[in-house]
């Protein structure tokens, strides 16, 4: 009976050490519209692995890709209600009821990688502002996913000229990139990036939009053959976490998550030209024709799209000018 109860004893502290180490570890739901080999969900698995390394297990993360949760247009409120934890969602998600959110879109205003990464600077204007804006909503940027440059597809023959837009049913990310559509005489159809495949598949749109790599990655040289290298806008994924969920945290577990979102931030800085450059080489590897555009061609989009800038600064008010202002000033 000793030797019964006695194990009783044991069994019983080991079950309130189990419930007090599970009590003590926070998991963090994070919802992705990719899959976790796709560069934005990989980025995300390397701020799950670098929070738990930090954190000694006290801190961990559940990832749901695929969009299996929210499409990526559902992300902010999900995230600001508490629906989901986190969420990776492209900026333009939010330019709906932030305008000045938009401005990654912004038609020819981040010309090298090497403006973005001061814009970046999370010490610099440009960022302070931003990520200030986001918070707004009820949601904390954490980090963001540098995707790179947007392209321009379409069926049998390259764009060249924005002339070649006019009267054409355009994909578009939301309201800057519809707006630069707009401008050069095409007509926007906002459509996730979830959703291109099928959409040029099925004709909804005669040209298409989207990062270089996402052209590799969801095999979007199967329904469209040609890639022109306008480079345009950028893709600027921003990963955000409730506010409330993240005031909740203590200040130890705080460092953590910023440690491991700037980890994961600078680690795809770091391979995203690369990932670029590697793609377009993949896909004119036979897979697509791939067009470059001579400076000149460059001066016509630019020229052509200058109007959408205009919309962008009357939309977004003192805060867009201010967005805009501060990117400028890192030429």
């Amino acid at each position: 009976m000793k030797a019964f109860v006695t194990g009783l004893l044991l069994a019983s502290t080991a079950i309130v050490a189990t419930t007090s180490a599970a009590m003590a570890e926070r998991t963090l739901r994070a919802t992705v519209q990719v899959a976790v080999n796709h560069p934005i969900g990989a980025n995300v698995v390397t701020f799950k692995e670098k929070l738990e390394e930090i954190s000694g297990g006290e801190m961990s993360v559940e990832i749901y890709d695929s969009a299996q949760l929210f499409k990526g247009s559902e992300v902010p409120k999900a995230v600001a209600s508490g629906a989901i934890d986190m969420g990776v969602v492209l900026a333009d998600e939010y330019s709906g009821t932030l305008p000045a959110a938009g401005i990654f879109s912004v038609p020819f205003l981040f010309p090298t990688y090497e403006v973005l990464a001061k814009a970046a600077d999370p010490e610099g204007d440009f960022r302070k502002a931003f990520d200030g804006m986001i918070g707004s909503t009820g949601t904390k940027v954490l980090w963001w996913q540098d995707y790179g440059p947007v392209q321009l597809l379409s069926k049998g023959e390259a764009l060249t000229s924005p002339d070649q837009m006019k009267g054409k049913l355009v994909r578009a990310l939301g309201k800057p990139s519809g707006d630069f559509i707009d401008a050069v005489g095409g007509t926007p159809v906002v459509i996730g990036g979830s959703e291109q495949f099928m959409a040029y598949q099925r004709g909804t749109v005669d040209v298409g939009m989207s990062g270089t790599t996402a052209v590799e990655s969801r095999k979007l040289y199967e329904v469209m053959d040609h890639v022109t290298m306008t480079n345009h806008s950028l893709a600027e994924f921003i990963v955000v976490i409730n506010n409330g969920l993240f005031d909740s945290l203590s200040d130890e577990e705080k460092a953590w998550v910023t440690e491991a979102a700037m980890t994961a931030e600078q680690s795809l800085r770091d391979e995203t030209e690369a990932n670029n450059v590697a793609s377009a080489e993949w896909l004119a590897d036979g897979r697509a024709t791939v067009t470059e555009l001579t400076p000149e061609q460059v001066t016509a989009w630019q020229e052509a799209a200058a109007p959408a800038v205009d919309v962008f600064v009357k939309d977004g008010g003192d805060l867009g000018k201010q967005l805009v202002d501060a990117v400028q000033a890192l030429y």
